[in-house]
């Protein structure tokens, strides 16, 4: 699911290596200082190679081909298992037979909307970029926010490849690293927002139907939560000292998980981000930012009930936002890439709980899946392979100037 893209989001090289946005970042600007120091160093006798150095760089690199290898196996075994194991799950001995029946033209018509879609992520994130001062092309972050998708969708914990992809992208165009991962928190912000409203319209919707106990129990509470997450998210951004205060509790704790954490560069962070969106996302911006993140959830929600059509069954739009809402929010935590298994069990269950037959709830699924999650890393490829391309002729023209003077 794509609903707090990390530009995962959404919608994506000064860098600044105390940066404390994303790790990544520390990482990328490590290259710059190795460009200073081989310039510095070609002048004189050279760098020192301490003993061993040739052997561990190849062992580090095979361990990255390891690791890579690993991840590539464990993802298409994880794809395999799921869109395997859950067709029979629902009963279907013949999932692609039975897909082979539905309508083509409400098919057709999902992947129109999730295009719509992912356009609209590319418009919110320019739109945020546009709000802290950075003019960028609408096919740049069209660009990025495929590229992005599929590193993020990929790759296991693939935020921060995402991330890395994005401001090496962005700062070719003159946008530094600082910017992006401000927009990024924005953008991922703003999506949240909208996704809170479309989960408590969803549940609002579905107040006439005849539902069990036990659903109002977890509905209710679910709601609850929700309203105090959003009242919480608007307090602590109203105020930056509250959100420095909040951001410095929560890497305290976080740092029992990841030593490297530092809980006064995230307070920083969280400070900044708060006076950013006070000052960047108000008014007409942060109309037009909520207007294009609505839009985003709304049309890939639409995508969702196009597939549910072209198998000939209508559950309504209370049930599919409710259910939409929560594979969303169930896929922000990261255990596996772009939520891959855990948004199709999720969205199977709830809509399966408001009356959908299993049989039917499997094959939409697994149709919106491959048009929200298979189709896009196709142009994601493309997308990806030609900003690699640009950046290596961006690299090797300077070099070639130097040369030649």
């Amino acid at each position: 699911m794509r609903a707090i893209r990390r530009p995962a989001a959404h919608p994506r090289r000064a860098r600044h290596d105390h940066h404390p946005i994303c790790p990544a970042l520390r990482g990328l600007s490590g290259k710059h200082r190795q460009r200073r120091m081989a310039a510095s160093e070609s002048a004189g006798t050279g760098p020192e190679v301490p003993a061993g150095g040739a052997p561990a760089a190849r062992k580090g690199r095979r361990r990255l081909v390891m690791r890579r290898v690993g991840n590539g196996v464990m993802f298409a075994g994880l794809a395999v298992g799921v869109y395997a194991l859950l067709p029979r799950l629902g009963g279907l001995s013949h999932d692609a037979a039975e897909l082979r029946h539905a309508r083509p033209a409400f098919v057709a018509a999902a992947v129109v909307a999730q295009a719509v879609s992912l356009g609209c992520y590319a418009l919110l994130y320019r739109r945020v970029l546009a709000s802290l001062g950075a003019r960028v092309p609408f096919w740049l972050t069209a660009r990025v926010t495929l590229a992005s998708f599929l590193v993020s969708h990929v790759t296991p914990f693939g935020s921060a490849a995402g991330t890395a992809v994005n401001v090496s992208t962005l700062e070719t165009e003159g946008v530094a690293a600082s910017t992006t991962g401000e927009a990024i928190g924005l953008t991922s912000l703003v999506s949240a927002l909208a996704l809170i409203a479309l989960f408590g319209t969803g549940l609002v919707a579905t107040a006439g139907r005849h539902l069990s106990q036990a659903y109002l129990v977890i509905a209710g509470a679910a709601l609850a939560l929700v309203v105090s997450v959003l009242a919480i998210a608007l307090v602590v951004g109203a105020h930056p000292d509250i959100a420095a205060s909040a951001g410095r509790r929560v890497a305290k704790v976080a740092r029992h998980v990841r030593s490297s954490i530092d809980p006064e560069k995230v307070a920083q962070t969280s400070k900044r981000l708060a006076s950013l969106a006070r000052s960047a996302l108000t008014g007409r911006a942060f109309l037009a930012s909520y207007g294009f993140a609505s839009a985003d959830l709304l049309f890939d929600l639409l995508s969702l009930d196009l597939m549910f059509a072209a198998v000939r069954y209508q559950p309504g739009f209370g049930p599919v936002a409710v259910a939409y809402a929560a594979a969303n929010i169930a896929s922000a935590i990261p255990v596996t890439p772009g939520g891959l298994g855990v948004a199709e069990v999720t969205l199977v269950a709830i809509t399966v709980g408001f009356g959908a037959p299993r049989a039917t709830a499997v094959l939409a699924v697994l149709g919106y899946r491959i048009v929200n999650y298979w189709l896009p890393l196709l142009p994601g490829a493309v997308a990806y392979l030609r900003l690699r391309l640009s950046q290596k002729k961006a690299d090797s023209t300077p070099r070639s100037a130097n040369s030649s003077g």
